[in-house]
């Protein structure tokens, strides 16, 4: 919840003496007042906690306001920012976010942005909408390729075709249901329609913007209420083109080592041609709040959890504007104090006690246009807690404001502050424009915000003066003294079937209203933009880099592996560390040591591990000491296959964590604590954790439906998936509802706590582990020999093994399809078929073909033509998977039809010419993109400690990707999806027509 303007990144400190010497070039190279391409420089300030400097300036013709972040950074990023104030709830803004990417006036062609996707080696592409601003961000480490997207973001916002068919296909239409069918009745259609009926299936999304609409109804709802996407028209989103997308009301950033005076001269030669426009920024208000307020709403059940348990209730208070930086950032410090962690006083009365769940998604201190907004709510609340949630929340703020804060609780929160200002972050520009954006929009001063030690050292000097009086009365001055607006929503089972009622009414009433004519121009507009899909584009007008410019020898970096009185370490020493320590450890577990029947256990014994506390320690207690000492203690359990061989799987248990080199053993003692002394008889603080991780499961799943029906579908046909399952799958929320189940029937003490002692006793009794560490060059040997002695101090022994992790293959003999029936409006389908190891070639030929199929092929049917939000194929390269995956997808099961036949569309489309050697070089572009993205420090050598993958295996297999041929990708086509290859299907969604009764399919329902 303490969501700080704070962009995390890395850089040495300066001294007060470079300081001042930078400070002298600074004004030679930005001199205020000097102009440049038809900017004026208005303000530098060098910001050296960052090692940037920031210069704003602004644009002489249409007053366009330009932010330029010059840093040591390759990794640079361009984005232009529009103040998009929605008219209405149609989701005029998002559509025409979409919209504006299909084609421009110098790039006339279908789509060019996601053409662009794989004619770059960008490593972020995207554009967003807000509550009131519109923004489109691209990051890349190639100076080419930064050029080419800049003129294709420039072009696509500022001189979009903007086609009536291109609203048609990515806003909403009506259309026969079989396209070419005239006599199929008609329905509705379109990407960004099908993409808001996934997203308010969302319980979660769902009470959020409800809550946006009821407490700032003039914001309305930008992404678009499905129920009333569908009275847009074309002309609407011309007209807010017109009036928005503007110079004049834009404003545009760039970050990194490109000089600023070239972006310049591109922005000034296309911002010429406008005029200057009078834009009043309006800022939208939230609702008065002159008393108390209460609103309630109904909304979506979760089949998983006890329908008279599923009340979720907030209040709010103006907490005034977020203009007032410092006020601002000491909010979101109270809602940390308030509400973060097991030590909360809000966490400790309203959570760990049983009210609720958790607490809800709005609640923290937030910053929206005009107003702060500071929210405590719960989920999974009754109907009388929900009725008589004020007076709890209101006793334990009265009780804060008579007890305060303890001096602890209040430094551990400025060590973590000042620990994330050290991280380093590969993404560091991008994190900065995205903290800065939702404010900017509203005329605050960026640098301003950019400036966190000034913000810091202020509040310390205020803490040493003044003490927790600070957020004593702040408190009573913006929270308990002020009105609240309460928001409730109420769980109503019938909630779905009236949304889809709804739909069914408003689709009636629209063919109701059509003649005959109308019917038949319908069906042609229908067949003209399948005909503009499915025809072959000039695509020369792209800009595109090549293959060429990628370097054929990955970029290694030096790693020493040691052994140290028995014990195996692996060490990275760099100056990019910042003084910090980054440690990892590995046990590598066997089946003779952990029985497969323990495995659906270990999510919750790594949740326990860091959240029960120990038999000496309250959770409460040691969480301060981890705050004050380290950025957080975490550990999880992952599986993987053999670089080498699919069928070797490896099931780990792995410890991370960051710390000040001087705050290492401290670091390691509070591991040691956790690991000999968790107190897994805590049976209070464990029912606590597994309400926490059962009250959400349903959104989780309709907000990442792909990724579950990928992970079913490879569960039963490959061993390390099938572990995967059980780690984070459906199963493993299945198995978390059943342990729920027993947590009512107060069975945990004698089912579940054996399990987990007997896990920790598993972990504790074998081998030595296995350790990292990232650090400073002088750090390396010290704490080398303080990890010895934490291995020999928790007891594991000197010796070293890694064994993979025996178990059967599981049977394909009698495979059937899964249909897993959820409360969604739209579903998610997948296929997924066994892939060879990661060090074959064949593997990076298959990584390859993934990428053809997915935007020579699934692209189109599935998202274009069939209006799910995404769709594709993919390689998991490392445990042999090939998949293919939709998202949000209205047809789900065609979708997997479109599957079967995309291997073969391919091969034929290579055989035919249609599939080019230029396809295949932008197939490779799009795989490099990721291997080209810059790497934080913490991850140098992680893909050798974790998964065992050395540096000269990842430069074979980047050979194989850059030497693959069409040949290659024909062969492999042939040679792994044959007609017999087994095909494992899952679909996850609400209906199941066309499944029931047929014996090639298993039905289930989650609940």
């Amino acid at each position: 919840m303490l969501r700080l303007l704070s962009p995390k990144g890395s850089g040495a400190s300066f001294t007060r003496s470079y300081a001042t010497t930078a400070s002298a070039k600074l004004l030679k190279k930005y001199p205020l007042g000097s102009e440049i391409s038809g900017y004026t420089i208005n303000r530098v300030e060098e910001i050296p906690e960052f090692n940037l400097v920031a210069v704003a300036l602004e644009h002489q013709q249409t007053g366009s306001k330009h932010l330029h972040v010059d840093r040591q950074d390759n990794n640079n990023v361009f984005s232009i920012i529009f103040k998009t104030n929605t008219p209405n709830n149609t989701g005029l803004p998002h559509i025409l976010e979409h919209t504006t990417l299909c084609g421009s006036e110098k790039f006339p062609v279908r789509d060019p942005f996601f053409k662009m996707l794989n004619r770059s080696l960008s490593n972020f592409m995207n554009a967003m909408t807000g509550h009131d601003y519109t923004f489109y961000p691209f990051a890349t480490t190639n100076v080419k390729d930064f050029n080419n997207l800049m003129d294709i973001y420039l072009d696509a916002t500022l001189h979009p075709l903007l086609t009536s068919e291109d609203f048609y296909q990515e806003g909403w239409r009506l259309e026969n249901e079989i396209t070419r069918d005239k006599e199929s009745p008609l329905t509705f259609k379109g990407v960004v329609y099908n993409e808001m009926k996934g997203q308010v299936s969302d319980s979660s999304y769902y009470f959020w913007i409800k809550f946006q609409e009821s407490i700032y109804p003039s914001l309305n709802n930008a992404g678009g209420d499905p129920s009333q996407i569908t009275q847009l028209v074309h002309n609407d989103l011309v007209e807010f083109h017109n009036k928005c997308y503007h110079p004049s009301n834009s404003r545009t950033f760039t970050y990194g080592n490109i000089p600023l005076a070239q972006h310049l001269e591109k922005l000034n030669k296309v911002f010429i041609p406008f005029g200057k426009r009078s834009n009043r920024n309006i800022l939208k208000q939230p609702i008065d709040l002159n008393e108390n307020v209460k609103t309630t709403i109904k909304g979506p059940v979760d089949p998983m959890l006890p329908s008279h348990q599923q009340y979720k209730t907030s209040l709010t208070w103006k907490t005034g504007s977020p203009s007032d930086i410092y006020e601002t950032f000491l909010l979101k410090m109270l809602s940390s104090l308030l509400m973060d962690g097991h030590s909360s006083p809000l966490y400790q009365t309203l959570v760990e006690t049983g009210l609720g769940t958790d607490f809800s998604v709005n609640s923290g201190s937030d910053s929206i246009t005009a107003a702060n907004l500071f929210t405590i709510g719960l989920n999974g609340l009754t109907k009388d807690i929900s009725d008589n949630l004020e007076a709890h929340i209101l006793d334990v703020l009265e009780a804060v404001m008579k007890e305060g804060f303890a001096d602890i609780k209040i430094q551990a929160l400025i060590h973590q502050l000042e620990l994330s200002r050290k991280v380093e972050n590969a993404s560091f520009g991008l994190n900065v424009l995205s903290s800065l954006v939702p404010t900017w929009v509203s005329n605050i001063d960026p640098i301003d915000s950019l400036k966190w030690d000034n913000i810091v050292s202020r509040f310390k000097e205020d803490y040493s003066k003044r003490g927790d009086s600070i957020f004593r009365e702040l408190l009573n001055d913006k929270i308990l003294s002020k009105p609240y607006f309460k928001y409730t929503m109420v769980p109503d089972e019938i909630l779905p079937s009236m949304i889809a009622k709804e739909e069914e009414k408003r689709l009636k009433d629209k063919v109701d209203a059509l003649s005959e004519e109308d019917k038949e121009l319908i069906y042609k507009r229908g067949l003209r933009l399948l005909e503009k899909q499915e025809e072959k584009e000039d695509l020369s007008c792209l800009p595109t880099v090549s293959v060429n410019d990628i370097p054929r020898e990955f970029p290694s970096v030096r790693i020493d592996n040691r052994v140290h009185d028995g014990v195996p370490i692996q060490s990275r020493s760099s100056p990019k560390t910042n003084g910090l320590s980054y440690f990892r450890a590995l046990k590598t577990l066997e089946a003779s040591e952990l029985p497969q029947e323990l495995i659906k256990y270990l999510p919750l014994f790594a949740n326990c591990l860091t959240n029960m506390g120990t038999k000496n320690r309250s959770m409460a207690d040691l969480e301060d000491e981890i705050r004050l000492y380290t950025g957080g203690l975490s550990c999880n359990f992952f599986t993987h296959a053999s670089p080498y061989n699919t069928n070797e799987v490896y099931l780990k248990f792995g410890l991370s964590s960051v710390c000040l080199n001087s705050d290492f053993d401290k670091m390691l003692s509070l591991w040691m604590q956790l690991l000999l002394e968790t107190n897994f008889r805590n049976v209070s603080k464990l029912s606590t954790l597994i309400k926490l991780s059962t009250s959400d499961n349903m959104s989780d799943i309709v907000s990442s439906g792909h990724s579950y029906a990928r992970s079913r579908a490879t569960s039963k046909i490959s061993k390390v998936a099938k572990i995967q399952e059980s780690l984070g799958g459906i199963a493993n929320i299945e198995f978390m509802n059943e342990l729920a189940k027993l947590e009512t029937e107060g069975r945990l003490e004698e089912v579940v706590i054996p399990k987990l002692e007997k896990i920790q006793q598993i972990l504790l009794d074998g081998t030595s582990l296995q350790y990292s560490i990232t650090t400073s060059k002088d750090s390396v040997g010290y704490q080398e020999s303080q990890i010895a002695k934490f291995n020999d101090d928790v007891g594991f022994k000197s010796n070293f093994t890694k064994n993979a992790y025996e178990m059967p293959i599981p049977a394909t003999g009698n495979l059937r399809n899964e249909f897993i029936q959820i409360p969604s409006h739209v579903g998610f389908a997948s296929t997924a078929l066994n892939a060879p190891s990661y060090s074959s070639q064949d593997s990076a030929s298959l990584q390859v073909l993934s990428q053809l199929l997915t935007f020579r092929y699934l692209h189109g049917e599935i998202r274009e033509k069939g209006g799910a939000y995404g769709g594709g194929a993919s390689l998991d390269a490392l445990n042999g998977l090939f998949t293919y995956y939709s998202y949000r997808d209205p047809q789900p099961l065609e979708s997997l039809n479109i599957y079967d036949k995309a291997v073969n569309v391919n091969a034929y489309n290579i055989k035919e010419g249609v599939i080019s050697d230029e396809d295949l070089e932008q197939a490779k572009l799009t795989i490099f993109q990721k291997l080209e993205a810059p790497k934080s420090v913490r991850d140098d050598g992680m893909s050798y400690f974790n998964y065992d993958i050395d540096d000269e295996t990842k430069q074979e297999r980047r050979g194989a990707l850059l030497d693959c041929s069409l040949e290659d990708v024909l062969e492999v086509c042939e040679k792994y999806f044959p007609e017999s290859a087994v095909r494992s299907k899952v679909v996850i969604g609400h209906d199941a027509e066309g499944i029931q009764g047929n014996p090639n399919w298993t039905t289930e329902v989650l609940k």
